[in-house]
């Protein structure tokens, strides 16, 4: 049965699209279709025509469009992991996999390749990789795309930040980044190491050059060569950039040696002070010059030597400007025995420094001649100094510590002066050791009455438990305080008073000690040979006490013995107390003067009056003033039963008295300025009473003890005897006259009473000659004795009559009256 013409068409269409579906069912291979069980015949044939072991792990697929197409995923190759690998065969060898021959290149999507070193590719077929990655040495580098042609490799790598094109062909490369002008060429070793040039502009040139610190912020544009080892170890050398040259090297351990110069660098040097910072060790040898910082100072030339890693920062040698580093290790606990030498103030400075910033010490410093330690704790510092020149001005030592803190304590040990500063917010608190070359003014002390030329005489001070001794280089005297206590001595107590004209006593060592506060001395000691007197002083008053006063001991006996010719040349020793810029008053228990002993003496000196007294119950009592108008003076005498020993005058004088005691009123008034002139215009009047004793010149006492010798033929002999020498014993004697300049005249009558006898007359004496002149009344005689006019002459010499008394003698009459007569 005929078909009609629309079922032929119906049938044609239905055959050709069942055939049409065959034939695409054929190219296009369903997923649930696949070349698994030929596993082991991929893998042969693509490792005989690629030199690469594969191991299929995934599905193989399959495509028939355009010739066999084989896609295999999960690829796993030794030093990768393929995401899918796809490779194209001839359509005939489809059905002859084990022979078949690949057509064009091996792509290789999503791989994630490892690569321990670098070395030539030598794969027999072309490869091309898209969108995989390269872990190269601990970093990922992203393959945008790349192909294997001929032994050479060309392709673009990008990582987080960069794009770069990358060139091998045989043993050379070539890396490119038109971003930052990076240029590099090679070429690559058999070991895995390479060698090459690089030249790059970038704002990060120390992870380029491997190095964290110092860290390099600018822009930099700079060319270099290289070695690489292959691993972890590589070296920059040549390095030439805008600001900087130098080389850098990376051992494989991490270590690395950084050689940097500069004339215009910008660094931060900071780090080095925190070595747990750097991570790993690294040899630094820098020369730089520019802006350069270290901790907290700038700097225009830095020159480092040294070693540092993460426990510590070894210094070999730094030059920082001026200052000069050597030695010694910065780790987390500071600084350790770095030596630094500057120059500070135009003197050469050094320091062996440890520490840190807010605690450190120098064990070792110098500055100049200085030399010593300082150590600084909380601001604080403690200082040891010492030098062989003298201690600096305050001003400059102030500038010095300065430097160094506000507050502190300076042990210093100079030439001229040692001890200890006491330093706080600017006020200074001092004690000393020693000093040297220097006055009593340098401390500033206030010890009363000391001589204007003892706080000038210079010499040198030691402190001793708090005891300062200060000696004079005359070594003259010396002085000791401890508190407000004070200890002067010296050789010469007249030197202690230099203006002072002290001839006429003897000189000797002397000791002044007391307390002192102000311009009062209590507990005042003074020692003078062999005198010690004690008391007080209150300004210029002075008072003294002492147990025995010896004259004879104080005066000179050379002074006394040329006596004659000193008095012509000082107005000692009376008149020069008056000298003495003080008030003095003085008790002693006893006086001796001439070898007499008196007690209770007492002497008061004030500006213009002297007074002497004594008040002795067995000698006693004298009382005596001097008072001074300019060169005039006024004398006052008054004795009251004073006892006085020897002869009261000189043995050349025909009368005299002695062993006597002496009652007087005496008014003298003089003036002058020497001791002559003094004693030649002496004036005044006299009012003298004499009770016991003897009056040399008569012995009448003789004649009297004679009187059973005496007979008419003798008396008269014996009565010349009795008038021309010898002593007798003085009842008493009253003495009233006119004294002018070493002549004395009586103004009245002499009274004198001996035992038996009586005188009544007057005398003078006149440039040392005395005359006088007695009416002699010798009872016992006679009844009624007559009178004997007597005349001594200067001589010695007696002028008298005896023809009155020897008319009425009764020798029986005196021999019984001196029975009768025994009491004196």
């Amino acid at each position: 049965m005929a078909l009609k013409p629309r079922y032929k068409r119906r049938i044609f269409w239905a055959t050709l699209s069942l055939i049409g579906a065959l034939v695409f069912a054929l190219i296009v291979i369903p997923p649930m279709i696949t070349l698994n069980g030929l596993k082991p015949i991929v893998e042969k044939s693509v490792y005989e025509q690629t030199n690469v072991p594969a191991k299929l792990n995934g599905n193989i697929h399959f495509s028939l469009i355009g010739g066999a197409t084989i896609v295999a995923h999960d690829v796993a190759v030794p030093t990768a992991k393929i995401g899918a690998v796809m490779f194209s065969i001839p359509f005939g060898s489809f059905f002859d996999i084990k022979n078949a021959k690949l057509n064009d290149a091996v792509v290789v999507y999503d791989a994630n390749i490892t690569i321990d070193k670098l070395a030539p590719a030598m794969f027999n077929h072309d490869i091309e990789i898209y969108n995989s990655t390269i872990n190269f040495l601990g970093r990922e580098y992203y393959i945008v795309r790349a192909d294997f042609t001929n032994g050479e490799f060309h392709g673009t790598i990008r990582t987080d930040d960069h794009k770069y094109d990358v060139e091998f062909i045989g043993d050379t490369f070539h890396i490119k980044n038109k971003n930052n002008n990076l240029n590099i060429t090679g070429q690559i070793y058999s070991d895995g190491s390479t060698r090459g040039q690089m030249s790059l502009e970038t704002d990060n040139v120390n992870e380029w050059l491997g190095f964290s610190e110092p860290k390099i912020k600018q822009h930099i544009g700079l060319t270099a060569d290289f070695e690489w080892d292959g691993g972890t170890g590589y070296k920059f050398t040549n390095i030439i950039a805008d600001n900087f040259s130098g080389n850098v090297e990376v051992s494989p351990n991490g270590d690395r040696t950084i050689q940097l110069v500069s004339n215009d660098a910008i660094f931060d040097f900071s780090f080095l002070l925190k070595p747990s910072h750097i991570q790993h060790q690294t040899n630094y040898n820098l020369d730089l010059y520019g802006d350069l910082k270290l901790g907290d100072r700038n700097f225009k030339h830095l020159k480092i030597n040294a070693i540092s890693n993460k426990n510590k920062f070894q210094i070999t040698h730094i030059v920082a400007d001026e200052i000069a580093i050597t030695g010694g290790t910065i780790t987390k606990d500071g600084a350790h025995d770095i030596m630094i030498t500057t120059i500070i103030d135009g003197k050469n400075t050094m320091c062996l420094f440890s520490g840190t910033p807010q605690n450190w010490q120098c064990s070792k410093f110098s500055y100049g001649d200085i030399s010593g330690r300082i150590s600084v704790s909380d601001g604080k510092y403690n200082i040891f100094a010492e030098s062989n020149t003298p201690l600096p001005d305050t001003k400059t030592l102030n500038q010095m510590l300065d430097k160094i803190g506000s507050s502190g304590t300076v042990k210093f040990k100079f030439a001229d002066i040692g001890g200890t500063y006491h330093i706080s917010n600017g006020k200074t608190t001092a004690s000393y050791d020693y000093a040297t070359n220097k006055t009593l003014g340098w401390i500033k002390t206030n010890i009363p009455f000391l001589p204007p030329y003892m706080m000038q005489d210079i010499g040198n001070f030691i402190w001793q438990n708090d005891i300062m001794t200060f000696t004079p280089h005359n070594q003259k005297w010396q002085l000791s305080t401890y508190d407000n206590y004070f200890n002067l001595s010296g050789h010469s107590f007249k030197s202690w008073l230099p203006k002072l004209d002290l001839r006429s006593i003897q000189d000797g060592t002397y000791t002044i000690s007391g307390f002192y506060s102000g311009n009062k001395i209590s507990n005042l000691n003074i020692k003078i040979k062999n005198h010690e007197f004690y008391g007080n002083a209150s300004g210029k008053n002075i008072t003294l006490h002492t147990d025995t006063l010896n004259i004879d001991e104080i005066l000179n006996p050379n002074f006394v013995k040329n006596y004659s010719e000193q008095e012509f040349l000082t107005n000692a020793p009376i008149l020069i107390p008056f000298d003495l810029p003080v008030q003095i008053s003085l008790s002693a228990n006893k006086l001796i003067y001439k070898n007499n002993e008196f007690s209770n003496f007492v002497y008061a000196l004030k500006e213009n009056s002297q007074t002497f007294s004594i008040s002795d119950s067995a000698r006693g009592n004298l009382l005596a003033t001097i008072e001074r108008d300019k060169t005039n003076y006024d004398i006052s005498i008054q004795l009251n039963r004073f006892v006085i020993n020897n002869k009261l005058l000189s043995s050349q004088m025909p009368l005299n008295v002695r062993d006597t005691m002496i009652t007087a009123e005496i008014s003298l008034n003089t003036h002058g300025q020497i001791a002559h002139d003094i004693y030649y215009n002496l004036n005044g009047t006299m009012d003298l009473s004499f009770d016991g004793g003897y009056i040399i010149g008569m012995s009448f006492d003789k004649f009297y003890a004679s009187a059973e010798n005496i007979s008419i033929l003798n008396a008269e002999y014996a009565l010349a005897n009795a008038l021309g020498g010898g002593e007798t014993k003085l009842k008493h004697m009253h003495i009233v006259g006119e004294y002018n300049q070493d002549n004395f005249i009586t103004t009245s009558p002499i009274k004198l009473s001996m035992r038996h006898t009586d005188a009544v007359g007057g005398l003078a004496i006149t440039n040392g000659m005395m005359t006088a002149e007695f009416d002699i009344t010798m009872r016992g005689t006679a009844p009624t004795p007559a009178t004997i006019q007597l005349s001594v002459m200067p001589d010695g010499g007696r002028k008298y009559s005896l023809s009155e008394i020897m008319q009425d003698f009764d020798i029986g009459f005196m021999r019984a009256f001196v029975k009768n007569h025994t009491m004196f």
